[in-house]
């Protein structure tokens, strides 16, 4: 789904990646992009509990050499206040808390072209993730559910709102109530992290 949204970026605009860590999407996301667009990863590597630190941002570099890809280390939301570029693909995947994640997409919304694609990592398996992209994207007049794949969901921006988007929408809330049970019984110790679930 990546490398795909990637392909359709138009010329002179952007693809952004919030929170790169070691650099394996955004290699797949720079393998994708079409000559003209730019590609910007946006990641604080500051705080080693959340995966950032010296060695995160050394293996991101060494991942992404030769590749062209700017880094801008920051938080989403405040990269995405100063930035003045058109984006035609946003991909968020940094911290996964609802307020976060709502205020990487509010920052980033103003840049979005017309058809661009916004893709949310752990959506509908990460309750922050899951609540901020329903905030944001469920009855939206400018944002149509595109599709998923697993835990990565992609919507388009075009004008008004679709009763469809919103149905399909609720045909995930299942697979979210599964992906929330499993973790509660991972943790609980009731299965194996290494279940073939």
């Amino acid at each position: 789904m990546l490398y795909d949204a990637a392909r359709r970026v138009p010329r002179d605009e952007w693809i952004v990646e919030i929170g790169s860590h070691h650099g394996r999407s955004t290699t797949i996301l720079a393998a994708g992009r079409p000559d003209g667009v730019g590609l910007l990863a946006v990641d604080p590597y500051d705080d080693e509990r959340w995966g950032g630190g010296p060695d995160s941002l050394d293996i991101f570099r060494r991942n992404t050499e030769g590749l062209g890809v700017e880094l801008e280390r920051g938080y989403g939301a405040e990269v995405g206040r100063r930035w003045d570029q058109p984006v035609g693909m946003l991909f968020i995947d940094g911290a996964h808390d609802y307020p976060t994640v709502l205020a990487d997409f509010e920052s980033w919304r103003p840049h979005l072209t017309n058809g661009a694609t916004v893709l949310f990592h752990d959506a509908f398996s990460s309750p922050g993730v899951t609540r901020a992209l329903w905030q944001a994207m469920f009855w939206s007049s400018d944002f149509a559910y595109a599709c998923s794949s697993r835990s990565l969901v992609a919507f388009r921006r075009q004008s008004g709102t679709t009763v469809t988007s919103a149905v399909r929408m609720i045909a995930k809330v299942p697979w979210f109530v599964r992906n929330l049970a499993l973790k509660l019984l991972i943790r609980r110790g009731w299965i194996d992290r290494q279940h073939p679930y």
